[in-house]
């Protein structure tokens, strides 16, 4: 017998993701009902583009609604003193790098896959599948580690570590 995939993500992760498919379930779900009805008083839907359009939104929304079902629906919280217990980069950290192909600083937070794309308040999200989180993983601020970035080795700067 298979056991269930545990998605783990952050109390912020999650209610985010529950936002999401709030949003999709109570606004853009019933927006495209919406549309869809004003197309088929049209008549004639094997030339209707309004309707065909309506229909293909009708069916992505449900799709995203269907994803994030599936993944919320065996989620673990990470407690948030597991993931901000040191100043040392781990799961949902926020990180400050400097990185040496480019003069600017980012700010990023370290997420799990699915929790990319979520907005963190003025930060990029990197995976836990990522490279440059493979380089950054278990290191502490002001320390500079090497990356692999195509055929060479780059360098990052972790700023600072929150």
């Amino acid at each position: 017998m298979a056991t269930k995939k545990v998605n783990h993500i952050t109390k912020e992760g999650f209610d985010k993701l529950v936002t999401e498919l709030n949003h999709y379930k109570q606004v853009e779900l019933p927006a495209v009902h919406e549309r869809l009805s004003e197309a088929k008083a049209l008549w004639d839907l094997s030339e209707n583009f309004e309707y065909k359009s309506a229909m293909e939104d009708k069916d992505f929304i449900n799709s995203k609604i269907a994803e994030l079902e599936k993944l919320l629906a065996n989620v673990e919280i990470i407690k948030e003193e597991k993931t901000k217990a040191s100043d040392i980069v781990d799961y949902g950290s926020k990180v400050t790098l400097k990185v040496e192909w480019d003069d600017d600083t980012y700010n990023v937070t370290i997420v799990w896959t699915w929790e990319v794309g979520i907005d963190w308040d003025d930060t990029l999200s990197i995976s836990l599948d990522s490279p440059i989180w493979h380089a950054i993983k278990w290191h502490k601020a002001w320390d500079e580690v090497k990356m692999r970035l195509g055929n060479d080795r780059k360098s990052v700067k972790i700023i600072k570590v929150t």
